[in-house]
């Protein structure tokens, strides 16, 4: 039987938690050594800081900014940055660090962490150069998805960006059992009955709205971003057969990353 999907975000909040940021999420192998530092960055927040290309004196805001990484890199750049998130334990670790790379730099961040949630709208119209939202909309209850992303489109400037990462494509989950059925015939190998990740027990908490190409596509537009963009995101294959995984196809059935940019 399967199990029923909580109605809203926050009444799952207990599952994130201080053990969850920093044994499960990405990039937790990484905390100890992130100094402030685009280098030392994981590799998916160096990738989102890159594509979303901070610079000194914009507004920046990290919405479900877990433990904090990219809204510290923003500040010590010279941003202006926030990070929001409605984990109190991601706040607390965001805060921590912060404090920590201030006292190693000798100087003041320009960055604060608030903990809020999206749908309330904690912030005033007209405040962002940019958004980053990243691995955050599977987070979401579908029926708050809207909400938030019409917040986020309030909340940025005219001209203003906002940076979507999530994973998985809804869609690849679908087609597993296929690319189970080639990996077993190409190489021999058995990846499983289930991907890894759904066999946590909490999965069914922490993934309440998984995208596909379109449903992300569709959610943007019907906040009233325009110039959307959404692609995969991830490792380019090389070779004959990279050329077949290159194709869009593809990626719609088996992609695992996807990316979506849009403007305000």
């Amino acid at each position: 039987m399967q199990r029923e999907k909580p109605v809203r975000s926050i009444d799952v909040r207990d599952v994130y938690h201080q053990e969850y940021f920093l044994r499960r999420v990405d990039g937790h192998d990484r905390f100890d050594a992130f100094d402030g530092t685009p280098a030392t960055l994981f590799a998916r927040a160096r990738r989102n800081f890159e594509l979303l290309d901070i610079q000194a004196g914009e507004r920046f805001l990290d919405l479900g900014c877990g433990r904090g990484e990219v809204a510290i890199t923003a500040g010590v750049a010279g941003a202006t940055a926030i990070g929001c998130d409605f984990s109190v334990d991601a706040v607390v670790l965001a805060q921590l660090k912060a404090r920590s790379i201030e006292e190693t730099l000798g100087r003041g961040i320009n960055v604060t962490f608030l903990c809020a949630v999206a749908t309330d709208g904690p912030f005033r119209p007209n405040t962002f150069d940019k958004v980053l939202m990243s691995e955050f909309v599977e987070h979401v209850a579908p029926q708050e998805i809207t909400a938030i992303l019409r917040n986020v489109w309030q909340w940025l400037r005219p001209g203003g960006r906002v940076l979507i990462y999530t994973y998985p494509n809804r869609w690849a989950r679908r087609t597993y059992p296929l690319m189970r059925m080639y990996v077993r015939v190409k190489q021999g190998v058995d990846i499983g009955e289930r991907p890894d990740d759904t066999l946590h027990p909490d999965y069914h908490k922490l993934h309440l709205n998984e995208q596909s190409y379109v449903s992300i596509h569709l959610a943007l537009r019907r906040a009233g971003f325009r110039h959307v963009r959404v692609w995969f995101d991830g490792h380019e294959p090389a070779g004959r057969s990279g050329a077949l995984k290159r194709t869009l196809p593809y990626q719609l059935l088996f992609g695992a990353n996807l990316a979506a940019e849009a403007v305000k």
